[in-house]
């Protein structure tokens, strides 16, 4: 992990991913509460759907269909001028939403993809989280998934850490929110095996939290021991933390698919936002 955290300017796009529906109401208000407090340039896209055949058969339904998503950037639009918000409003057609907001983030040099979950029946966590997990598969960048109910973070911050590269970018993000924002960050490691005892994973969450410290984060770590996405999302609940940020390991191979086991099953299980960070 880099000695010094990275500046303010790391969120400095951001692309906020809307679907119109109450799926995205958590990411419609963290989006514009970060874009805020951040100074940021917040992209807000739709994708309007353009199916092989789609207009042939129902010329009248791409019609609705663009009306449709220009009214639901308008209204993104006009929450984002009461917030003083730089906003650009940008209506993709498509068919594959992952591959539109891949583009985008692309287009953008997005720092930040910000997309909803609804979190409430497993079914539709589980499939929203997989779709969340093709999002962070393909995109270059990192990723918070807002469940409909969340707001921005108030109480504190959780990260996990392993010791690898990918945990360390995730800490300096992590870092830079909690110093940012004035909240505790708790710096986690999981204990998972049993041929593994707690103390040797302990100076990995020591060793950050003496990094997050040395750059004025209010930080602190813990060692637990469990399935990993288990015990993480359940350290979040214990410690009172309404964000949870975790690393990615990229995108090649599974990773495109799926950003890791670990990753996804935070997103699909937590009940707070859940950022997931691209290591540089």
């Amino acid at each position: 992990m880099s000695d010094q955290l990275s500046p303010l300017a790391r969120f400095e796009n951001i692309v906020l991913a809307t679907d119109g529906t109450d799926i995205s109401t958590g990411a419609v208000r963290v989006a514009l509460n970060m874009a805020s407090q951040c100074g940021s340039q917040l992209t807000v896209m739709h994708m309007a759907p353009t199916y092989p055949g789609y207009a042939m058969f129902n010329p009248s339904a791409v019609d609705e269909a663009e009306q449709a998503g220009q009214d639901v950037l308008k209204q993104v639009e006009a929450q984002a001028g009461t917030a003083c918000v730089n906003c650009a409003p940008v209506l993709r057609y498509g068919d594959e939403p992952v591959r539109e907001i891949a583009a985008q983030a692309e287009e953008s040099q997005a720092d930040l993809v910000i997309m909803g979950r609804r979190g409430v029946h497993w079914l539709e966590r589980l499939m929203l989280g997989e779709a969340a997990a093709r999002v962070v598969g393909h995109v270059h960048c990192s990723v918070l998934v807002v469940p409909k109910d969340s707001g921005i973070w108030e109480r504190g911050i959780l990260v996990a850490v392993d010791g690898s590269r990918h945990a360390d970018a995730a800490a300096v993000a992590a870092g830079m929110l909690a110093k940012h924002c004035g909240l505790p960050l708790t710096v986690l490691a999981v204990c998972a095996s049993d041929d593994l005892k707690c103390d040797m994973v302990k100076p990995l969450a020591d060793r950050v939290r003496d990094l997050l410290r040395h750059e004025g984060v209010p930080a602190d770590s813990a060692v637990v021991e469990g399935k990993v996405a288990d015990a993480i999302v359940q350290a979040a609940r214990d410690n009172d933390c309404d964000l949870i940020v975790v690393g990615s390991h990229g995108r090649t191979g599974l990773d495109r698919i799926l950003m890791g086991s670990v990753s996804q099953q935070v997103v699909i299980q937590a009940q707070c936002p859940v950022m997931v960070v691209k290591a540089g």
